[in-house]
């Protein structure tokens, strides 16, 4: 079986790192002849994808033509659009290819203007009309793309996300170098809600002066949180790591992971914490803190933007008077269930 995933380029994100898994399970486990086609052929992961399957690149202009000539050539039996924008490009496809995209994040956006959100949903809707499947991340996405009337009962279906693997514990027993740290893991932009973060860990620090954050990851917004870092005058407690090919020795050596997001799908970095055990602070956004935490009952679950609790709960580790949750189940993110249900869906659909 011949597949092509679409992508838009090898930055190391959660849809990338995910995407890589699922991509070698399939391979690896099923035969799958793999093809990659990327709207920009850079980030940290190009190395990693090369060595998949063949890249194709669509280049700056002229992309929807030139994706219609690559799959012209290439006659892939089904085409994965690893993020739901991407399904786009599905318009230049035949009807007979089957196609199907992965939905990482709610189509209503917080960060966007109504406008914005009801161009978001109109668009969604027409594009994926075309699809035969819209494979959500959680069932929090599932139930909104079916609430917002996005798309119908019968189009959806919710696999989560092959976040987990044999080698992840192997790699989490590797020594760090910074000790009694809380870890964030993700890109240094405004979804992340790292300005939050910074609100409270200011008002943290005032109870445990000895606090430290590190934080794993770059992106666009990495001068301004420099700023605001300074200003807030925490520069010794929250320390800009960067990028890692090894984050989950940062998560599992943690006091405890933080997510301040404004929104997600399912948060990948909180699975990798709940299977090596690293306690969970997180802003009930939607989706998914609410879904794996078992609403608050194996995470630490804080009402949205309520950066005052946050703080509480960030003192209450540091200080080991928070009560031990026991870590959520995460079997249903190994790489094996999730490229199982992969490859049971393309099965259907050929």
């Amino acid at each position: 079986m011949h597949i092509a995933f679409v992508l838009e380029d090898f930055t190391l994100g959660g849809v990338e790192r995910v995407s890589e898994k699922l991509i070698s399970a399939l391979n690896n486990h099923y035969g799958y002849t793999i093809t990659i086609i990327c709207e920009y052929d850079q980030g940290d992961l190009k190395d990693t994808f090369h060595q998949l399957g063949p890249v194709f690149t669509l280049g700056g202009r002229s992309r929807l033509l030139r994706f219609k000539n690559i799959c012209a050539q290439l006659q892939p039996d089904l085409v994965v659009f690893t993020k739901g924008g991407l399904s786009r490009y599905g318009l230049m496809l035949s009807s007979s290819t089957p196609k199907v995209a992965v939905q990482h994040v709610p189509i209503n956006l917080p960060d966007q203007s109504a406008f914005k959100n009801l161009f978001r949903r109109v668009g969604a809707s027409i594009l994926f009309r075309t699809l035969d499947k819209v494979i959500c991340v959680s069932e929090g996405i599932l139930n909104n793309l079916q609430q917002l009337k996005v798309i119908g009962a019968d189009k959806g279906l919710c696999i989560y996300n092959p976040v987990l693997d044999q080698h992840i514990k192997k790699l989490a027993a590797e020594d760090v170098e910074y000790e009694d740290y809380f870890v964030c893991v993700g890109r240094l932009h405004f979804q992340k809600g790292y300005d939050l973060l910074i609100k409270a860990v200011t008002q943290a620090k005032q109870a445990t002066p000895s606090l430290k954050v590190i934080i794993i990851g770059n992106g666009p917004d990495e001068r301004k949180l420099k700023h605001q870092i300074a200003q807030s005058d925490l520069a010794d407690t929250i320390l800009l790591h960067g990028t890692t090919d090894n984050p989950y020795k940062y998560i599992a050596h943690a006091k405890g992971i933080l997510l301040p997001s404004r929104w997600e799908g399912m948060p990948t970095v909180l699975v990798e914490a709940a299977y090596l055990d690293t306690p969970i602070v997180a802003f009930d956004c939607r989706y998914g803190p609410k879904e794996l935490t078992g609403q608050g009952q194996l995470g630490y679950l804080v009402e949205f933007l309520d950066v005052d609790t946050f703080a509480e709960k960030i003192v209450a580790l540091e200080l080991n008077k928070a009560p031990k949750l026991p870590s959520p189940n995460v079997d249903c993110f190994s790489l094996e269930a999730a490229a199982s249900h992969y490859h049971n869906l393309f099965k259907s659909l050929l």
